[in-house]
């Protein structure tokens, strides 16, 4: 199947980071997750790595970060690098990166205190099974905390954009992402006035603006939907962040408690 370069792009970004960015990611993950401290971390689909070193320097114990892309887990080893000179609670030894899928037949079964896969599951081409695979690597009492594309009446035109822009050549890309870029940011001018160069969760807006016009596989699912899949099966949802948009990603975090 033709993919999105995702590892491409997270080293676009990873080149461009700054000090305030990993801050400002540090503190969004500490506010979706308090309590880090002394605990074992995974990051299923762990991108350019921030949120995995981000989860050491809140004091995770142990963090291990895996993706499918390597270009993305060597990102990830160069991040880790640049970071830890910003952060000297950043502990490099604590850290591992590995090429893996979520999907994978073969993949570690290890479970962790937490296990974290934001904007990922959906694009593994098997949103479900991913879900069934990653409840199993939550330890008892441990949390998930997951960020799923919102279900709306607009998806199936996105999918087709997202599936569009894989199989274009280069400059077609380049104009669908100018486009998309300009009505996002009239959009965000004009509808929700707000800035939408602030960098939130330590993101760059034009890096999130080629992964949301690029991003395929795309699946989707209601808040409904995802809660209930999970709930279903031995967890419990302690906190729900609804997208502000239509079709952006709404967060999870459920406590596993059978």
């Amino acid at each position: 199947m033709e993919r999105f370069a995702f590892g491409e792009n997270w080293r676009r970004f990873s080149e461009q980071l700054q000090p305030q960015d990993y801050l400002s990611a540090k503190e969004s993950l500490g506010n979706l997750i308090p309590d880090l401290k002394n605990k074992t971390f995974l990051d299923v689909g762990c991108g350019s790595g921030l949120f995995s070193t981000a989860a050491s320097g809140l004091g995770a114990q142990k963090v291990v970060g895996f993706d499918v892309d390597p270009e993305a887990v060597s990102t990830a080893k160069t991040l880790l690098e640049k970071v830890s000179q910003w952060d000297l609670d950043v502990r490099e030894e604590a850290i591992e990166f590995k090429v893996e899928s979520i999907l994978d037949e073969n993949i570690d079964r290890e479970q962790y205190d937490i296990v974290y896969s934001w904007g990922v599951l959906h694009h593994t081409d098997d949103m479900y099974k991913a879900f069934d695979v990653i409840k199993n690597l939550v330890a008892a009492n441990g949390a998930l905390v997951i960020a799923i594309y919102n279900k709306h009446f607009t998806s199936p035109i996105w999918k087709l954009i997202k599936y569009t822009y894989v199989k274009s050549p280069g400059f077609v890309k380049k104009t669908m992402v100018f486009s998309v870029l300009v009505v996002k940011l009239l959009a965000a001018l004009i509808i929700s006035r707000e800035n939408p160069f602030k960098r939130r969760r330590g993101m760059h807006y034009y890096i999130d603006i080629v992964d949301w016009v690029g991003g395929y596989p795309y699946e989707y699912a209601s808040p409904d939907e995802v809660t209930d899949f999970f709930e279903s099966r031995g967890f419990k949802l302690i906190k729900l962040i609804r997208t502000k948009g239509f079709t952006g990603c709404n967060q999870f975090v459920f406590e596993r408690v059978d």
